[in-house]
């Protein structure tokens, strides 16, 4: 019984494992998206500030889209289906010992300034009612200007 426990839970970690890994991965993502990603690490540390911050979604199939339009408010046209989008954490990257909204900002303001600028969307979501989602940032390259804080 203990043995078939330990094998029932493996197989647990590894498919959740799986799943974590390609939520969080920039498999299949646009290459211009991915460019964004890399020219934020890029100028935020150019700014003084730490790059901690990590991808939480890139790519999307449709049946896992579909989930978070049921249950976590999401787009049901979602850029992330073509591999547009790039959905990020952000944590301290200001150093002040705390993840909070002053560190989306910062984060907000580079993509919105020096990255994203026209070509693409960008969104916050600092009302949701979860610390994880408080301390997101959506951006895409959809080619035009779009704006969200929600």
């Amino acid at each position: 019984m203990r043995k078939k426990l330990l094998i029932i839970f493996t197989i647990l970690i590894l498919i959740g494992g799986g799943i974590w890994f390609y939520c969080c991965s920039l498999i299949n993502v646009n290459s211009v998206a991915i460019d964004y990603f890399e020219q934020l690490k890029t100028e935020t540390i150019a700014a003084g500030y730490s790059s901690n911050f990590y991808v939480v979604s890139g790519k999307r199939h449709q049946w896992h889209n579909d989930l978070l339009v049921e249950f976590g408010g999401a787009a049901s046209k979602s850029r992330h289906l073509k591999g547009e989008a790039i959905d990020i954490i952000v944590l301290d990257v200001n150093q002040d010992g705390t993840a909070n909204s002053k560190d989306v900002d910062i984060i907000y303001n580079i993509l919105n300034r020096k990255i994203i600028k026209n070509k693409g969307g960008i969104g916050t979501y600092k009302n949701d009612k979860t610390r994880f989602g408080k301390q997101m940032i959506h951006f895409d390259c959809r080619g035009y200007k779009a704006r969200w804080h929600r």
